[in-house]
């Protein structure tokens, strides 16, 4: 799990949910800025664990820092214990309203993070896009030097006949009619234009 909040990027609101089976107590005891201090029974080792782990990767246990009378998440055989956590990154707690529990049948209970969406923002990644000016070849004397071009790349011979057609008319291509660097957002067709 440590590889996985290695995160290059820092803008976007990544939250870690689950049963993490540790009970990271009641009180802070030198994790400030982890734990906000309202937390639930006593610490064990597994709790510190967890903890610790939030202290090297910057993330808060969002489930410490709401003041609620309901903090049980896992009961069974009469013994209660807070081990299902929400895991956010620190610069990203602002963005969270409440984190509540929400009983029910179950030995646990259904664990919700209200987030502010006013808070965020929308974010559109743009990527730069290399493409082919494929349109240059419905003119006669375009599409004449690309056939012609592409008999000259392409041999019937060779063992792997795709790869060097493949190639062939893509560096054609590339040499008749030229290429041209755009940008489109994530998520768009970039083949239909």
């Amino acid at each position: 799990m440590a590889s996985e909040w290695d995160l290059g990027s820092r803008s976007e609101l990544v939250l870690g949910l689950g049963n993490f089976n540790g009970l990271v107590g009641k009180w802070m005891d030198g994790f400030d800025g982890v734990h906000g201090g309202y937390g639930f029974g006593e610490r064990n080792v597994e709790g510190r664990m967890l903890l610790e782990f939030c202290d090297e990767k910057d993330l808060c246990v969002a489930n410490t820092w709401f003041k609620k009378k309901r903090k049980v998440a896992f009961s069974a055989g009469g013994n209660q214990s807070e081990i299902d956590f929400v895991l956010v990154d620190e610069n990203s707690r602002k963005f969270l309203r409440d984190v509540k529990v929400i009983p029910g049948e179950l030995q646990h209970s259904l664990v919700v993070a209200d987030i502010d969406k006013k808070k965020l923002r929308k974010v559109v990644r743009r990527e730069a896009v290399e493409r082919r000016m494929v349109w240059k070849l419905k003119e006669e004397e375009a599409r004449a030097k690309f056939e012609e071009r592409v008999e000259e790349l392409v041999s019937v011979d060779t063992p792997d006949i795709w790869s060097c057609f493949e190639e062939g008319v893509l560096k054609a291509c590339e040499e008749v009619c030229g290429k041209k660097k755009g940008r489109r957002d994530l998520g768009d067709t970039w083949w239909w234009n």
